[in-house]
Order: C-alpha cells, then sequence, then structure tokens
C-alpha cells in the first residue's frame, strides 16, 4: 500500500482570519434562511473554524481515516487577501506562510504545505511564492480563481506563473467563493458556484495560453476540476468550428486537460469513474477537503471499483511524483 496522501486539506491561522472574516464568503447567511438555520450554520462554521486551527484533532482525523500525509492549503473561503490593498494583503499571506511553515515542521513526516499569495497584485506574488519556496521550505501556493478582477491565466497575472515555473512550485486551484447574488439563495455559492469558478479558471489556463507559454507547470485543480472535465465536447466542437476560440492554443482542449491534475473531492463514485476514465489515472490526487468535505475520502476511493493500479496511483502515487515525497 502506497504512502496516503491528501492533497485538499484546509489550514487556518486565527489572527489572520480575524482580519479576513468581515469579507469572507463562509459568513454570509442565505438570504432565505430561517432563524433555525442561521443558528446552525453558524454553530457549523465555529467548529469548523476550530478544527482547521487544532493540530492534535487533524492528526487524530488523519489516522481515522487511514491518511499519512496531508498537503496543508489556507482556506481562501475563510482567509483569501483579496479584499486588501497590496501591503495588507502580503502581510497577510506572509503572517499565514510563516505560521504554516511552522506547523508542518512540528509533524514533518505528516505535513506538506502550500502558502499563499496576493494574486491581485502578481509582483508581490511572485516574490512571495519564491519565499515560500527558497526560504520557507513550502511545496507550493494555493490560489483563486480570479485576482484583481483578471482570471487566472490573463497576461498581467504571468510573472506568477513565470516564478512558479522556475520554481517547481506546485498550484493548488481552489475557489475563494463566488459572490454573485444570483447564488446567495440556498448557499448556491457552495454547491455549485464553487465548481463554476474552478471550471472558468481552467478555461482561462488554455484560452489565454498560460499553458503554451509555462508548459511545465504543475497544477491542481480542486474539486476534480469543477465542470470542465465532464462537459468538456462544447469546448472541443468550438475549437474546431470557431477559430476565435482557439487564437492562444496551439492543440486541442483536451491536450490541455491533461497536463493538470485533479483531486478526487467529488463525492459520488460515477462521478471520479468519469474523471479517471477521460483524465486518466495519473492525473487524479486523493483529496478530502478536510475539516467540510468527504469524512472517509480512502473508502470513498474504495467504493469507485477502480483496479489496484488506479487505486494505489490515487491514494498516493502521484502525489508522491507531483510533491517529491519519499516512501
Amino acid at each position: 500500500m502506497p504512502t496516503v496522501v491528501d492533497v485538499h486539506a484546509h489550514y487556518l491561522v486565527p489572527e489572520v482570519y480575524a482580519v479576513t472574516a468581515p469579507h469572507s464568503i463562509f459568513n454570509r447567511v442565505p438570504p432565505d434562511a430561517t432563524e433555525q438555520a442561521r443558528r446552525a450554520a453558524e454553530e457549523r462554521a465555529q467548529r469548523v473554524i476550530a478544527r482547521m486551527a487544532d493540530h492534535a484533532e487533524r492528526l487524530a482525523a488523519m489516522d481515522r481515516m487511514g491518511v499519512d500525509v496531508q498537503v496543508l492549503s489556507p482556506s481562501l473561503v475563510h482567509q483569501d487577501s483579496g479584499f486588501a490593498d497590496a501591503q495588507t494583503a502580503l502581510e497577510l499571506c506572509r503572517r499565514t506562510n510563516d505560521a504554516l511553515a511552522a506547523a508542518v515542521a512540528t509533524a514533518p513526516g505528516r505535513y506538506r504545505g502550500l502558502g499563499m499569495v496576493p494574486l491581485h497584485h502578481p509582483d508581490l506574488a511572485a516574490a512571495e511564492l519564491a519565499r515560500c519556496m527558497e526560504e520557507l521550505g513550502l511545496s507550493g501556493v494555493t490560489i483563486p480563481t480570479r485576482a484583481g478582477g483578471h482570471e487566472i491565466g490573463e497576461a498581467p497575472l504571468w510573472p506568477f506563473w513565470a516564478t512558479a515555473q522556475r520554481t517547481g512550485a506546485v498550484v493548488f486551484v481552489h475557489p475563494a467563493g463566488n459572490p454573485d447574488p444570483r447564488l446567495a439563495r440556498y448557499m448556491m455559492w457552495n454547491s455549485l458556484g464553487q465548481c463554476m469558478e474552478e471550471t472558468f479558471a481552467i478555461a482561462s489556463l488554455f484560452y489565454d495560453g498560460v499553458l503554451d507559454a509555462y508548459p511545465e507547470l504543475r497544477i491542481c485543480i480542486s474539486h476534480g476540476g469543477g465542470y470542465m472535465p465532464y462537459n468538456f465536447g462544447r469546448v472541443s466542437r468550438n475549437y474546431v468550428e470557431k477559430p476565435l476560440t482557439r487564437r492562444n492554443m496551439t492543440r486541442p482542449p483536451e491536450a490541455y486537460l491533461r497536463m493538470l491534475h485533479y483531486d478526487s473531492c467529488l463525492y459520488d463514485p460515477v462521478t471520479l469513474n468519469h474523471l479517471v476514465a477521460r483524465m486518466g489515472a495519473d492525473r487524479v490526487l486523493l483529496g478530502s477537503d478536510y475539516p467540510m468535505g468527504e469524512a472517509d475520502p480512502v473508502g470513498f476511493l474504495a467504493a469507485a471499483g477502480l483496479d489496484e493500479a488506479a487505486r494505489a496511483a490515487i491514494l498516493g502515487g502521484n502525489a508522491a511524483r507531483l510533491f517529491g515525497l519519499k516512501g
């Protein structure tokens, strides 16, 4: 059995969250919620926040789940810095990354870390990414699906991508939440909006030319890549029939999708099977979305009925290669 690696596990720094909380979509109660529902949501939120900062609880949960290593990443839904001015955003990111590096050092055999950067200020983001890799010993960073009014593949953000390729950083793309009022009811920002954001992010990576400009990027998309891997037939059709869509592309959309990695946090074994069939087992990594998501990621993978080689790759073989893990 390979070392089991969970690449989608959230971390929170309480001192940073105290600053970011008023700007977090996590704290927005749906306008249609009853008072009872509001109280229940607030109670759940407090439990989630506490678990992200509690290492004893985290390590115990990992043991229960059969997870050997968690890749910790700041929860951007809770503590994204995109609302802040350049200096404040950088300070929030640096405080988070310093705390994260210290946390990883407390359990180096159990944790790896992905920092956060002020992506809406690309030059600062590039510099902080370099610091994460070269000074703090982190494995990369997590970024939101858009920043400063730009999709993540647009040219103003390319200084970040250039540094990501140069340093060999793993970039974990995870939405900070979509504030569109249309998604406010029923918490659709979470049930639908997160996957919409991931779909837009992947589209930007190939439509805006990032994956051609920086072909050695090491990118993982959360929640199985949003909706893109499951309904890209129309994108492929437009690539053939509408030349305008491919002006920055040198290959079909399917080829770009195979350049990315995806986590397994899909909650449905049939959907996971489809992801593996379309992208290949070598592009899928185990992800739980701890502490909010899949309570039994190893059991969920077993329920998908994949063959032994695919299970071993997803459980940890692929992550070992991507993150340079040994043993």
